[in-house]
């Protein structure tokens, strides 16, 4: 006589499902209570994160229709500075990312999680989603970083060059999504599956998991950390850049807090985004490496569903957080700012002819018009 099998309370799942549940069964996964409850409360990150950058196209939207009906003659690009492309890719990103999230409302509502084209579909989407975010992330990390300590005409104020990179990014998060589905594209490699609160890329595949998004989860992480401590060193006057070699620099006791200061201070406001990012990365990167090393030579990961719940709710928020950092630190440019007469930045003083000691603004810009953009060291006093 069979063994009869007994559902648990809370989940909704039938008794087949659950008996392949309990035989490891790879291609379906059934929800407890708990687990639907983490999974409701992921969903609901993933929401308000994708509402806040759809608040945000909101706004690019109306700018960009009153930038075509009022636009001088000749002057109709949308695109000022690398600034403008970078955060596009970086929201453009958070929506995918927060569409992802927002897709286990499947799961909770049917109790189960198990392959098919709505799996794969959800598996590819937090691919491009997760690693577009970061490598975006990483871009305004070096970006800013070489703003402020490399010399000018390096090319970093290239609309150009941030145009290529950024196409590279998605390039490349696209080509490692098609080559792992077109190599692995029969069903039962469950390439694409229940991992098992949601789906991904399965448990087999561990590289295509480091190489196509945790490598850049961590090199970002690691990147805007070292990049943060040596600028806000500077901001604070502990370092001194050399003004003709980049890589020239000394380490000293900090200057009087002038002008200046709080001219670095302000330039540095674009780091905000990967270090908020590196936040909260930080929780989720240490929950998988752990599950990676218990999982290294055939373990077992023993990680509990509420700790990885918990992390990953709170990496859900950094679409949500990116729009509050780009609505406080919004600069008046044409794509994001509050009005659609945005002002052109002021002109770049060449390295050879700015003075260090100045430390008064003559030139009657408006020091809020470079906030949020990405810093220069002519334009944030570095020394």
């Amino acid at each position: 006589m069979d063994d009869i099998i007994v559902v648990p309370p809370g989940m909704i799942c039938t008794a087949e499902q659950y008996n392949r549940t309990l035989n490891n069964d790879a291609t379906i996964h059934c929800l407890s209570r708990g687990e639907s409850i983490g999974l409701t409360i992921i969903a609901e990150t993933g929401l308000l994160s994708l509402l806040s950058v759809v608040f945000v196209f909101i706004i690019i939207f109306r700018n960009v229709v009153m930038h075509i009906r009022h636009a001088p003659a000749g002057k109709f690009s949308m695109v000022q500075e690398p600034m403008d492309i970078l955060m596009l890719s970086l929201f453009i990103g958070d929506f995918i990312q927060a569409l992802g999230a927002v897709m286990d409302i499947k799961w909770i509502n049917e109790g189960t999680v198990q392959i098919g084209n709505f799996c794969a579909a959800q598996g590819v989407i937090q691919q491009l989603g997760e690693t577009g975010v970061a490598m975006t992330t990483l871009l305004i990390a070096i970006y800013t970083f070489i703003g402020v300590w490399w010399r000018i005409g390096m090319g970093v104020s290239s609309v150009r060059v941030a145009k290529v990179m950024v196409c590279l990014v998605w390039l490349f998060v696209l080509l490692m999504i098609v080559i792992g589905n077109a190599t692995h594209s029969d069903k039962h490699e469950l390439f694409e599956s229940p991992t098992p609160y949601w789906c991904w890329l399965g448990q087999n595949y561990l590289q295509f998991r480091i190489w196509g998004e945790y490598f850049w989860f961590w090199i970002t992480l690691a990147f805007s950390v070292f990049a943060y401590t040596l600028l806000f060193l500077w901001s604070r006057g502990n370092i001194t850049l050399d003004e003709y070699s980049w890589w020239k620099f000394s380490i000293h006791r900090s200057s009087k807090f002038d002008v200046n200061n709080r001219n670095r201070l302000q330039s540095l406001i674009m780091l905000a985004y990967p270090i908020v990012y590196s936040i909260l990365i930080l929780p989720l990167s240490v929950v998988r490496w752990i599950g990676f090393v218990q999982e290294r030579g055939g373990g077992t990961n023993t990680i509990s569903a509420s700790a990885t719940m918990a992390v990953t709710s709170i990496y859900g928020l950094s679409g949500a957080l990116n729009v509050v950092l780009l609505l406080t630190t919004r600069p008046n440019s044409i794509l994001f700012g509050r009005s659609t007469c945005a002002p052109s930045r002021k002109p770049t003083v060449p390295l050879a002819t700015y003075k260090t000691n100045s430390v008064n603004d003559t030139d009657g810009g408006d020091p809020s018009s470079d906030l949020g953009r990405l810093p220069s060291r002519s334009s944030a006093g570095w020394g």
